[in-house]
């Protein structure tokens, strides 16, 4: 049993979380107040928590100590009123309850926002809060109704500063001028030669590490009581949706689950006619073809609207009873590569070529069998693989449209761009099939995955790594030369959590580290 895969040792060692432990108490503000959390989870990462079901199931209960067990989460609102509509759930002493919805980052908002005055809200049977800073466990309606209130920050199993980071730093601004942030202990000390460019990489890969980890554990728990091919089908739509389409893909993707999907389409069914039915219940139940084919359709968009139409009908009784619409969907702002029908149409074709195999055992698969060829580097090929599942993914219709609406394109282009496909391997893929190895004690797997990890190179900078190198470093060069890997930018990530955020530099991993002498050995 000694020489067997399962006996080799675990991905990475914690050793940044092993310096948090020994500075526990000094390192940042960790139990930061509501006050100071609530400035940074807006309402919308709190209605991506709820939407997604981001949060325990078992054991759930009201601010009044009633248990409660969600059965659904309701149609987000994009008009005037509550935030969630015909949500459903069970509510100890009332029995099944479908009711409106409305969330918020603090309890305190039902008041400060005028909910109690207004009659809109008298159908809300639920108040939704990250925190409740009123330290009472209800809130009234304008018709003088009690409704129970829910406090998420007890039970979200989804970590809050990663959902923060991935809404509101995806992407950032390319070319930004470069701007010294002064002031700082670590710039000033690697600056003036007191910390290394060696030393400060070993800190980086240790808190990328540690990152990488803690998303490992938080999934390997969803395990649990969630199967892994929806959590990974979820994931990978909220992916595609970008920073703005974020929500309505996730709820596409719980509107039309892996399981329905099986059982409407055809095990037998080809690839071609397995995409056809998925991308008619995508753009059906999405709202992309709320009144049918545009009125100035050229034949091929006529002709391809019709297949959806019959694809459409072969859903029968499985049809969900709740769709978004157009106004869902955000294309502002957005290049006209990237629009949401687009992704929609990538994660169809997807999904259909590894319906009935399992997408998750697709990747899985992909990891284990993935040889090098010639002199290429083991880890190259894995990562190549997985970014080319991303990359290979073509639609006759799709590679040359925009829209539904406007001219056919002369020449094709990628549904999956390469930053997109790399951002969904190492933000997605890596930490999932790191949970599975881990959970399943396959040796093998773990090991491909960290020469994976520690071989992904730099990615764009976003908001939070391009401000931590301009706090550190004194140009973009020279930057990139240290932060030279995607490991290295995920521990910026990690160091601006527990430290930037939340305390001053008496109070950072990296100052206390550096003061005491550490020599951060990695394994």
């Amino acid at each position: 049993m000694g020489g067997e895969e399962k006996d080799q040792p675990v991905l990475l060692s914690d050793l940044y979380g092993q310096l948090l432990a020994e500075f526990a108490g000094q390192v940042g503000e960790r139990g930061a107040s509501y006050g100071q959390a609530g400035r940074s989870v807006r309402e919308e990462i709190v209605r991506c928590v709820w939407f997604g079901s981001h949060f325990t199931g078992e054991g759930l209960t009201t601010d009044d100590g009633r248990r409660l067990e969600v059965l659904s989460p309701g149609w987000w609102n994009v008009e005037g009123g509550p935030d969630f509509m015909r949500a459903e759930f069970l509510l100890e002493g009332a029995g099944r309850v479908v009711a409106d919805v409305e969330v918020h980052t603090l309890a305190s908002s039902w008041y400060s926002h005028g909910h109690h005055r207004q009659p809109e809200y008298n159908d809300v049977g639920l108040h939704v809060v990250m925190w409740n800073d009123r330290d009472e466990a209800t809130v009234a309606s304008e018709n003088g109704r009690t409704v129970p209130q829910l406090t998420l920050s007890r039970a979200v199993d989804r970590d809050l500063e990663e959902l923060v980071e991935i809404i509101d730093v995806e992407g950032g601004a390319p070319g930004e001028q470069w701007t010294v942030v002064e002031g700082k202990y670590c710039g000033r000390a690697y600056r003036s030669g007191e910390i290394g460019p060696e030393w400060l990489g070993r800190l980086l890969d240790a808190a990328g590490d540690h990152r990488l980890l803690g998303r490992a554990e938080a999934l390997a728990e969803l395990f649990e009581n969630h199967h892994r091919e929806q959590i990974l089908y979820e994931r990978i739509a909220e992916a595609l949706g970008y920073k703005s389409n974020r929500m309505p893909f996730l709820q596409l993707a719980g509107v039309l689950p892996m399981a329905t999907l099986r059982k409407v389409v055809p095990l037998e069914a080809g690839v071609e006619e397995k995409s056809t039915a998925l991308e008619a219940a995508f753009f059906t139940v999405g709202g992309f073809l709320e009144a049918g084919p545009p009125a100035d359709a050229d034949p091929e968009t006529t002709t391809y609207c019709g297949r959806l139409e019959e694809g459409w009908a072969a859903f029968g009784n499985a049809t969900p009873q709740v769709r978004l619409s157009a106004d869902h969907w955000n294309r502002a702002g957005a290049r006209p590569v990237n629009y949401p029908a687009r992704r929609v149409a990538a994660l169809a074709r997807l999904c259909a070529a590894h319906l009935h195999s399992g997408l998750f055992n697709h990747f899985l698969l992909l990891v284990n069998t993935t040889r090098p060829e010639g002199r290429q580097r083991a880890d190259v090929a894995v990562r190549d693989a997985l970014v080319g599942a991303f990359l290979e993914l073509e639609h006759p219709y799709w590679s040359y449209r925009y829209a539904f609406t406007g001219k056919r394109l002369s020449r094709p282009r990628a549904l999956v761009g390469q930053e997109r496909a790399t951002s969904i391997v190492v933000d997605v893929l890596l930490p999932m099939l790191l949970a599975h190895g881990q959970c399943e004690d396959e040796g093998a797997l773990v090991g491909k995955l960290r020469g994976l990890w520690e071989g992904l190179p730099r990615r764009p900078a976003n908001a939070v790594t391009r401000r931590m190198e301009q706090t550190i470093f004194e140009n973009e060069r020279e930057a990139q030369k240290v932060v030279n890997s995607a490991r290295r930018q995920q521990g910026l990530h990690q160091l601006y959590r527990d430290c930037c955020r939340t305390g001053g530099c008496e109070n950072c991993v990296l100052y206390l580290a550096h003061r005491a002498g550490k020599t951060l050995a990695l394994t």
